[in-house]
Formats: C-alpha cells, sequence, structure tokens
C-alpha cells in the first residue's frame, strides 16, 4: 500500500513538473515575440495548449477516482435490486448483472519512470467514450513515450487496448464478496508483488468483488 501511495504522488510530480515545463516553454516563446514575431507566437499559443491540457488530465485523473469511487458506493447500495433484476439506474442508464463497463488507459513516461492510469468507467454501449479513448490516446502518445524501459512497452499496448476498448468488466463479477485481506505481512508482500509484477507487463487485473465480506450467504 505504502509503494502504491508513493508511486502515485512520484507520478503527481511528474506530471506536475510537465506543466511546468509547458508554462516556461510558453513564457520563453512570448518572449520571443519581438525578435521573431510568427516563431515565437506558434510556441507560445502550443506551449500554454499542452500545459491546459497536461493540467486537464491530471485534473481528470482525480475526478475519475471520485467518480470511481462514487459508482462503487452505488452498486454496493443497489447490490440487492441488481441481483433480483428490479430497476436500477446510474447517470441515467439501467444497471443490471450483465451491464458491461469499459474503460481507457493512460501512460505518462519520464526518463526512468513510468506510471499507468485509467480513466472511470464507461457503461459500454450506453454512455459515449470516444472522447474518453481520444484524450487518453493522446495523452499516452504525447507521454508515454519517454521512459526506459516500460514506456517504450506499455506506450502501443495502451494505444491499442484504447482502440479495442478490451479492459471491460461485468456488473457481476463485482457484485462479488470482496476477498479478505491478508493479515500476514508475507501474504501482503507477495499479493502487493504480484498486483506490480502483472502491471509491469500491462497484464489488466482480474476484477474482484467490492461486497463485504458478510454477503458471501446472500450472493
Amino acid at each position: 500500500m505504502f509503494l502504491g501511495i508513493f508511486s502515485g504522488f512520484l507520478g503527481l510530480i511528474a506530471q506536475c513538473a510537465a506543466v511546468c515545463f509547458w508554462l516556461y516553454s510558453a513564457g520563453y516563446g512570448l518572449q520571443r515575440i519581438s525578435e521573431n514575431k510568427g516563431a515565437g507566437l506558434l510556441m507560445g499559443f502550443f506551449s500554454l495548449a499542452m500545459a491546459g491540457a497536461t493540467a486537464y488530465c491530471v485534473y481528470s485523473q482525480f475526478r475519475f477516482a471520485k467518480e470511481d469511487r462514487h459508482f462503487k458506493s452505488w452498486l454496493v447500495a443497489n447490490a440487492e435490486k441488481i441481483r433480483n433484476n428490479q430497476l436500477a439506474f446510474f447517470r441515467g442508464q439501467r444497471i443490471s448483472l450483465d451491464t458491461v463497463l469499459v474503460r481507457h488507459h493512460l501512460v505518462f513516461s519520464a526518463v526512468f519512470i513510468s506510471f499507468r492510469m485509467k480513466t472511470r468507467w464507461i457503461i459500454k454501449d450506453k454512455e459515449p467514450r470516444f472522447w474518453h479513448a481520444l484524450a487518453a490516446s493522446l495523452y499516452t502518445l504525447c507521454y508515454g513515450w519517454w521512459g526506459f524501459p516500460f514506456g517504450i512497452f506499455w506506450t502501443p499496448v495502451a494505444l491499442i487496448k484504447n482502440l479495442n476498448g478490451s479492459t471491460c468488466v461485468r456488473v457481476e463479477a463485482l457484485l462479488q464478496p470482496a476477498l479478505p485481506k491478508s493479515s500476514a505481512f508475507g501474504q501482503r508482500f507477495q499479493n502487493n508483488f504480484s498486483r506490480r509484477l502483472q502491471a509491469a507487463f500491462f497484464v489488466d487485473e482480474v476484477p474482484t468483488g467490492i461486497l463485504p465480506a458478510q454477503t458471501a450467504g446472500k450472493v
């Protein structure tokens, strides 16, 4: 858990550094307007656009995490209705056990560090996902390549996955009791290591249940 938090914090710092770089580049470009109007103006506006787009993607990562937590809480609260095939709506769409959720991948790299991020869950075939896939792909295309070794490997894989929309899960798979957390340090370390090994090779984690463990007898 500590490694996950530290990695996320490091990724946030790296992305904020990218925003600062583009802002500095924009300022430099605007300063050069007096020397070379066309080139300086073009450089300034391009850098401002990159800074704004990068900052928006950083903001979106927090928004996606918040929306996913909200969706998870809604699923837990409406689990019985969904399992009994009663009407349950989220974001104006009916959710059933057969509802398929999809999300897209972003990759950010800086020299020897690379990070994988994901968009929020989108209700497949009911909510538009084109702009999510496009934004995630453009962000990955701009920032994913610049890390060795994983950035070079993760970037094309993420782009292919975004085009195919292959990271999917059925709601039924989520409405299962959550796996109990091991209290043994060795087991926790092994589980964390296994997840990170999967992430290193861009293997999608198998979705786990989100319901409290005491609901096991009701499933």
